[in-house]
């Protein structure tokens, strides 16, 4: 086969996994740390970079990350989704073709007068997916939960068609500690139960304003490593066990 053919068959089965499984994707970059135990690779852009620089991951969902542009105000709405519509359409030129496309935190972000600007930027890239925000800010993980229900009501309220998959961060949103592990647990649990899910993603490590080099030196040691690694074991019968759910990463 062809290597461009090739390209395109596998970026196609890499679609189709997407759509119907549940993966766990490792969007970390703490020091000398990363996941492993079937999760899979994901791309983020950060508003200043040039995609093809943050692309590492062809054909895997590339996360779209600019926080200053959301659907929060009518007055600037329609410029937003001009804006928004340009960078999804040049990302869409130099990725492969039908990487899914996605906005960070954007959906948590849209009031319900502007869902149709949601919604005309999905139809200007179809190969979609919704990336909510799914950050702890207390202890309660009921608080926690409540938050992530009104999130993906609201995504399916836009549309309820396309993979949703929550960022998570083991550490606070605010003072940056680490999350306990017993909250981490319940919060993973909960995750891999909630039936409107397809994945999530598990973010942290890479700007220094939330993560300084004392951060970084303890962040392998704290109690959210293993307890997602004993979580995705079990989740997906890495070396024991039936999985409970499919869409392993099979290499990383």
């Amino acid at each position: 086969m062809p290597s461009f053919m090739r390209l395109m068959a596998v970026a196609a089965a890499v679609r189709s996994g997407f759509a119907s499984t549940f993966h766990v994707f490792d969007n970390t970059a703490y020091t000398n740390t990363s996941i492993g135990y079937g999760s899979s690779n994901i791309n983020w852009i950060p508003a200043y970079a040039i995609v093809l620089e943050w692309n590492v991951y062809p054909s895997y969902p590339l996360v779209l990350d600019c926080e200053d542009l959301y659907f929060t105000s009518t007055s600037t709405a329609d410029l937003y989704l001009e804006i928004m519509s340009t960078l999804q359409t040049w990302a869409a030129d130099v990725i492969p073709e039908g990487q899914i496309i996605g906005w960070y935190g954007l959906s948590g972000n849209t009031i319900s007068s502007l869902y149709d600007h949601y919604r005309s930027l999905i139809s200007n890239y179809t190969n979609h997916a919704f990336f909510p925000s799914a950050y702890t800010f207390s202890d309660s993980i009921s608080t926690w939960n409540k938050s992530l229900t009104s999130v993906v009501n609201v995504i399916n309220t836009i549309d309820n068609t396309l993979p949703i998959w929550p960022y998570t961060w083991p550490q606070y949103h605010g003072n940056y500690s680490f999350i306990p592990g017993d909250l981490w647990q319940r919060e993973l649990e909960a995750l891999a139960s909630n039936s409107n899910l397809d994945g999530f993603v598990v973010w942290g490590g890479k700007n220094h304003v939330v993560c300084d080099d004392a951060c970084q030196s303890i962040a392998g040691d704290e109690p959210w490593l293993n307890i997602t690694r004993e979580y995705l074991n079990t989740l997906y019968g890495i070396y024991s066990g039936a999985a409970q759910k499919s869409g392993s990463q099979l290499f990383n």
